[in-house]
């Protein structure tokens, strides 16, 4: 099995626009902390997962990835930090907020969008699958994974199939909470 858990929230996740509405900014490769809101999900996380006894534990090298695994993971495998679970590195639309530019586009992949610096979904893809493709031999362990949320629409569509429509968007999970998925249901 696969326990996916997304890093908990950090102020770029909790943004606000100026009329108060969430509009979360794009933190790709930036190395932001949790918030306050984050180490609680985290926590809450933890509670869910403490009796998991887990074979192996990967998580991204960016700090709100390895501060929400350490709240998380006790255990006493050691945790290995791997690129291919890095965040999807936003380019030339990093720090700007999803109503500033075509975040759905930018999510899709029948989108046309060039980018001059943005890693495109097919890039995730191939290391995020490679990934995959490397633990799917262990049928019987479990894996914790502790990651961003573009890593996780693309690791759900390894299991689920990549959506007809090219919204990877419809596989989006909340910020500290697990996915749970298995090499057997694929």
């Amino acid at each position: 099995m696969i326990y996916f858990v997304r890093h908990g929230s950090t102020d770029w996740n909790d943004n606000l626009d100026g009329n108060g509405n969430k509009d979360p900014k794009c933190q790709g490769r930036s190395d932001i902390p949790l918030n306050e809101k984050g180490i609680k999900q985290a926590e809450e996380t933890a509670k869910f997962l403490q009796t998991k006894n887990f074979s192996k534990v990967i998580c991204s090298p960016l700090l709100r990835a390895r501060q929400t695994c350490e709240i998380i993971y006790h255990g006493d495998k050691p945790i290995q930090f791997d690129d291919r679970v890095i965040e999807r590195d936003f380019g030339e639309f990093e720090g700007l907020t999803r109503s500033q530019f075509d975040f759905n586009g930018f999510w899709n992949s029948k989108s046309k969008q060039k980018y001059a610096k943005a890693e495109s979904i097919e890039e995730v893809e191939k290391r995020v699958f490679d990934l995959l493709e490397e633990l799917k031999n262990d049928l019987n362990s479990d894996t914790l994974i502790v990651s961003h949320g573009g890593v996780g629409l693309i690791l759900a569509s390894y299991f689920k199939g990549v959506p007809a429509d090219g919204d990877y968007l419809k596989f989006e999970i909340p910020n500290g909470k697990p996915l749970i998925l298995s090499f057997k249901d694929k």
